[in-house]
């Protein structure tokens, strides 16, 4: 696939639903005199940043990208045994080389040969990120927060330090937030993952701090997929004049199934 023009755009929309509260934490201090407050907007809302949404399903996508066929550097070759720029040391041994390419095309064929499908479509030191999280758009909250004691513990006696004592706050539970997520240019395989991971929040996965305590439980429901095919000018005149997308709810799920029936096959 060309990826030296842009001709695809790929929009996916849903509900975030916690089951339980959570910890999204700001690196302060909490309003309620806590050791650790939640992430607040200027209003006072719970925020859930596109940053951390980005975080888990890099994560997510790692976690499954081999059962899909495809490569996942972890970004530390020690891990992975994958030469990819990923990794800081390997990117400082390489990237010399990158710099006397000429060439948007000969630069993409060699990116193509020096990462993995998870630095591809995520970014890396020296490729920009083809997928965009916006920040969770608050849907629905009860209002306050609370607050939870926790204690640091020894791990050989497996019981609390003494005067280790802290506190957190968190948001209730049944805060919504809206997901949306954009795709450029996604080639196949960039799909199957992407429908691999959707479809694992739509079971449901824990996001935030603590999830270990039981925090943070949270569902995807109500997805939508939508894409515009430059290279179509219906589509192209649809979206560029009523900012009109196409429905493609079943985009992702049939990339990942196909991704899954060729593993099947070559496992045989």
């Amino acid at each position: 696939m060309n990826q030296t023009a842009f001709h695809q755009k790929i929009k996916i929309t849903g509900t975030l639903i916690f089951d339980t509260a959570f910890h999204i934490g700001s690196g302060k201090e909490g309003e309620l005199a806590t050791d650790m407050g939640v992430l607040k907007d200027e209003q006072g809302w719970p925020v859930l940043p596109g940053s951390t949404l980005k975080g888990k399903f890099r994560a997510n996508s790692e976690k499954l990208a081999g059962y899909l066929g495809a490569s996942a550097c972890l970004l530390d070759r020690s891990l992975s045994e994958i030469d990819c720029v990923g990794d800081q040391d390997y990117f400082k041994k390489i990237n010399e080389e990158f710099k006397t390419i000429k060439g948007e095309r000969n630069k993409l064929n060699w990116l193509g040969k020096h990462t993995c499908s998870i630095c591809q479509l995520f970014g890396s030191p020296l490729q920009a990120s083809r997928i965009f999280f916006s920040d969770g758009r608050l849907q629905k909250w009860q209002g306050g927060y609370q607050v939870r004691d926790g204690v640091v513990i020894d791990r050989d006696s497996g019981t609390a330090r003494h005067g280790l004592k802290y506190d957190f706050e968190i948001a209730p539970r049944d805060t919504a937030f809206e997901l949306v997520i954009e795709m450029e240019n996604p080639t196949v395989m960039d799909l199957s993952l992407v429908g691999a991971v959707i479809a694992e929040w739509e079971v449901g996965f824990r996001l935030g701090g603590f999830t270990s305590r039981g925090l943070g439980s949270t569902v995807l429901t109500g997805t939508r997929v939508e894409q515009v095919d430059y290279r179509n000018s219906a589509q192209l005149q649809a979206y560029l004049i009523k900012r009109q997308m196409q429905p493609a709810d079943n985009l992702l799920s049939d990339a990942l199934q196909n991704a899954l029936n060729v593993q099947g096959d070559t496992s045989c």
